[in-house]
């Protein structure tokens, strides 16, 4: 190797391409498959499969298209993805292409002979859902019996292996109160465990997945558990840290630095956020990346915003675009979910500070105290 010549890592790299004003995004989700072996509740695909699958020759095209327009990380997802049968050819190609990448999936596919297969494909991390700390509550909701264990064979099967597994969990009336155990049943197994009380409409009209969403009160008593008023917001350090882009708490990195090709080749900004904006297979990347419809999501700034510069909320608000889309058609208007939320949280929030001052007063020494 030239010892006078300049190495630049993946992070160089993308520092470079920022500071040039580029604007090619860096990670893709692959929403391989719309299929799954199990039938959650709260499921926003609403367990139906739009179109044909494609073939893996187009998934192969695909990443390659990819790679070649400068993306760095990238997504296996579904549906439930280990059940695409090429999927281990669809991520060799990722890997040659020199394209990071992680797998989404529910686990239950997943024995010691494909846990020893994705040693060998070096995926960033894999991430499994988990609904509850045993099989009682996490099968009501996958509404498979036996799924719990499963999932919990394949997440033991990779860490013997040193991958790097996530858990992820939905928060709903049904294991909310069983949160702590979750917590506790990753923290045994030394992992670390993401929860998402964000339960999404039916991305094709069904709002039966909304039935399952926390009632103010549920929401309100787990906000409590999990300490959300101790600090404003969803990404609270950055928040303090960056009082002077707002943009940064209600405008997500969708259509910027991330999109997503559906199972029959659309682009969308995210998995939530499904507005077509072209299709693959009859158009290129980057026609569609600098296409009218994207270039116009780019260019969405705070000023844009529906109702967000006045909202009373607006600190504590966690703003989806999908979520807007769903619910009314109009990514930039007010999701009245995310308003919900930001509402209890600012009551939250007000009632910890007027705690705090009563405490205060309670223990300020009063008027002629001696010091």
């Amino acid at each position: 190797m030239d010892a006078n010549k300049e190495e630049f890592s993946v992070i160089d790299h993308m520092e470079s391409r920022r500071k040039d004003g580029e604007h090619n995004p860096l990670t893709a989700t692959f929403e391989l498959t719309q299929k799954c072996n199990l039938r959650c509740c709260h499921c926003y695909l609403e367990h139906r499969q739009e179109g044909s699958e494609l073939p893996a020759s187009r998934w192969l095209a695909f990443i390659d298209e990819v790679a070649d327009f400068g993306a760095y990380f990238a997504s296996f997802t579904g549906g439930e993805v280990f059940l695409r049968p090429d999927l281990l050819e669809i991520a060799r190609c990722a890997l040659k292409r020199g394209i990071f990448f992680q797998f989404q999936t529910n686990g239950t596919y997943i024995d010691a002979e494909m846990a020893a297969v994705i040693q060998d494909l070096q995926p960033t991390k894999v991430e499994i859902s988990i609904y509850g700390p045993n099989g009682a509550i996490h099968d009501r909701i996958t509404g498979i019996r036996g799924s719990f264990d499963k999932s919990m064979r394949a997440i033991e099967l990779l860490r013997k292996r040193n991958i790097n597994v996530i858990l992820k969990a939905s928060v709903m009336p049904e294991n909310k109160n069983h949160v702590q155990a979750m917590r506790k049943l990753a923290d045994d197994a030394g992992l670390w465990i993401m929860f998402d009380a964000n339960i999404m409409p039916g991305v094709f009209g069904s709002e039966k997945p909304l039935t399952y969403r926390m009632n103010n009160d549920e929401y309100r008593d787990y906000m409590i558990a999990e300490n959300w008023g101790n600090a404003p917001g969803k990404e609270l350090q950055h928040i303090r840290d960056d009082i002077s882009r707002p943009d940064r708490r209600v405008l997500c990195t969708a259509a910027k630095k991330r999109f997503t090709i559906t199972a029959i080749g659309e682009i969308i900004p995210c998995p939530i956020w499904r507005q077509s904006c072209g299709s693959l297979l009859d158009q290129s990347l980057a026609s569609i990346w600098y296409g009218e419809k994207m270039t116009e999501m780019r260019k969405l700034k705070f000023e844009d915003l529906k109702n967000c510069a006045s909202c009373k909320t607006y600190e504590s608000c966690t703003r989806c675009a999908g979520l807007a889309f769903l619910e009314s058609g109009d990514y930039r208007s007010c999701p009245q979910e995310s308003l919900r939320v930001s509402s209890l949280l600012n009551q939250l929030r007000a009632e910890k500070q007027k705690s705090s001052n009563n405490d205060s007063d309670i223990s300020s020494p009063g008027p002629g105290h001696d010091e």
